[in-house]
């Protein structure tokens, strides 16, 4: 079913296929380099050294030699409420593949969400959803979401049920309002 979604001024927003792996990598490192441009001295980031020969490598280090990585929500989870019981204003969602590889190889690393919602209204068929516009960082450390995500509901992506470009099929869903996120801008 088709939808729109408006941004905080009332402008529709249209979206990229958010099936296209590839394109959403690498806007990925522009938005990585862009966040450290903004956030970097503040939050005393920059950008992991190893991404240059390594793309899969966590994408920050932080206070010069803790691995950090970087998740950049701009679209609001609409359905969170309706779906899970969380305020669509403050539900993020992280991949369960993601929680499985740091689990595996890095669960000393730091995660930031630096949210800014480009849509805070989204439209399909009868249903309408108005969110609070929400812009800031947020950072918990992998062993602390470990805890959340223990509780945290499972969202099945159904458009994803027969991926074959790489894409997570599954991610938790997760209040950012938990006291377990520090809220770092």
């Amino acid at each position: 079913m088709p939808y729109s979604q408006y941004d905080k001024n009332g402008n529709e927003v249209n979206h990229k296929d958010l099936q296209a792996k590839t394109v959403w990598c690498k806007d990925g490192e522009k938005i990585e380099v862009a966040f450290i441009d903004r956030y970097g001295s503040k939050l005393n980031l920059k950008i992991n050294p190893e991404k240059t020969t390594n793309p899969y490598a966590p994408d920050l280090v932080f206070n010069q030699n803790r691995l950090a990585d970087l998740k950049t929500q701009n679209t609001p989870f609409f359905k969170a409420q309706s779906m899970y019981g969380i305020d669509s204003s403050y539900a993020v969602v992280f991949n369960r593949k993601d929680a499985i590889r740091y689990y595996k190889k890095y669960p000393e690393i730091i995660i930031y969400f630096w949210i800014e919602w480009h849509s805070v209204k989204f439209v399909m068929g009868s249903f309408e959803n108005n969110v609070k516009y929400i812009n800031g960082v947020w950072r918990i450390p992998f062993k602390n979401l470990i805890e959340i995500l223990k509780i945290a509901p499972k969202h099945e992506y159904k458009q994803r049920k027969n991926d074959t470009k790489g894409n997570a099929k599954s991610s938790f869903v997760l209040d950012i309002r938990n006291p377990l996120f520090e809220k770092v801008v």
